[in-house]
């Protein structure tokens, strides 16, 4: 029910998407340099949308070595992507409609990418370890979303449940949990806990 709940909302959000976001999604390049990538690196994005981060990731990318692997659940979303990928001509960027929670793409990556999206998952401790799956040893895991607005006071609260009326949940122990699959995790809080970025290596050589 929540996925389909989701895919609606994305029904009609794919189509002002990128008009809007700006003014919400903060720090989506810094969580991107976070990954420490090489020129050689494969990446995934998990719940890239309409692949507004791929710009981010695929400065850091050879255009001939380097790979992006943009996945999404709306086939709405990934469409406003496919458009964006052909008007730059990005030829390393291969898009995949799939469900978080039930990775198999049969390949391990050097980064793996979730900004704004992990709080949109109903089944997120499933995605974090379908993530960890497919991630190569010393790869690194990079997620970007919504914090608890702890430093906000009452503005907190209001900001929690506008959130929570787009389907995103803030008050789930993500950290903790991260923590649990990547005890080395760093965590960077902004802006009175507006957003975090958590990074992850996979132990292994």
């Amino acid at each position: 029910m929540a996925h389909s709940a989701v895919q609606r909302f994305y029904r009609y959000h794919a189509y002002f998407y990128d008009s809007t976001r700006w003014m919400i999604l903060h720090g989506r390049r810094r969580a991107a340099q976070r990954l420490g990538l090489r020129p050689d690196c494969t990446v995934l994005e998990i719940g890239c949308g309409t692949g507004l981060n791929f710009p981010y990731v695929l400065e850091q990318l050879d255009a001939r070595r380097g790979r992006v692997v943009g996945l999404d659940f709306s086939a709405d979303m990934l469409r406003q992507a496919e458009k964006r990928v052909r008007a730059r001509g990005w030829t390393n960027v291969e898009l995949v409609q799939g469900d978080a929670t039930q990775l198999r793409l049969g390949t391990k990556f050097d980064g793996i990418l979730f900004a704004y999206s992990l709080t949109m998952i109903p089944d997120w401790p499933r995605a974090i370890q379908c993530a960890g799956e497919h991630l190569k040893p010393g790869g690194r895991l990079v997620v970007l979303d919504f914090g608890r607005f702890a430093g906000w006071g009452p503005l907190g609260a209001v900001m929690r449940g506008w959130l929570r009326a787009n389907h995103v949940e803030t008050l789930r122990p993500y950290v903790e949990t991260l923590r649990k699959s990547f005890p080395s995790l760093e965590v960077f809080d902004w802006f009175g806990g507006y957003n975090f970025t958590a990074v992850g290596q996979k132990q292994g050589s």
